[in-house]
């Protein structure tokens, strides 16, 4: 008499695939929802505007924060395009971290926050300053809006004198988001 019991064998096979397809699929489920978690920084809604101003040593560029969020410039980059006429491409960024102009007077990261009652202040420079609805920032004069955009004071003459486009896109930070893509023309 034979009494192996074989029938056993197959039972626990099958628990133990049942239990390895439900570990797999926790797995997954964990992956998803924890991907899922990831919070970014909700990018600030605002409306912006950006042209330049003025002539001669007085000529810069104006950004204007109309409404919407305050933001902290610090969480912000401002990336200039320029194509000039030998088709060219002059890229120039400007950051919180950016160095400060000696342009200005006070040296100032630049664009600085116009302060109509106070006047221009070192916690108003790029980087440091609280863009709230209202206020304006700007490079405040040729030299500086050289500086800012990457080029030569006798090029940005040129430039202006040919009425070339630029283009501007402020990017905030935290997340990547564009705030602003706008083109306009110097001069």
């Amino acid at each position: 008499m034979n009494n192996t019991k074989e029938d056993a064998v197959s039972p626990v096979i099958g628990v133990m695939l049942m239990l390895a397809v439900t570990i797999i699929i926790a797995a997954c489920v964990s992956a998803f929802a924890g991907g899922a978690s990831t919070q970014f920084e909700e990018t600030p809604q605002t409306s912006l505007l950006v042209y330049c101003d003025g002539s001669g040593d007085a000529f810069s560029i104006i950004f204007e924060h109309h409404s919407g969020a305050s933001i902290q410039s610090e969480k912000l980059k401002i990336i200039t395009w320029i194509k000039a006429e030998d088709n060219t491409i002059i890229k120039h960024e400007q950051s919180g971290i950016s160095p400060r102009s000696s342009s200005v007077t006070p040296a100032l990261r630049i664009p600085y926050v116009y302060d109509a009652q106070k006047g221009i202040l070192p916690e108003l420079e790029f980087g440091e300053a609280m863009w709230k609805p209202g206020f304006i920032a700007g490079t405040g004069n040729k030299a500086a809006t050289a500086e800012f955009l990457g080029v030569s004071e006798e090029d940005l003459d040129e430039l202006i004198a040919s009425d070339t486009p630029v283009e501007v896109t402020i990017v905030y930070l935290p997340n990547g988001n564009t705030l602003l893509k706008k083109e306009f023309i110097l001069g």
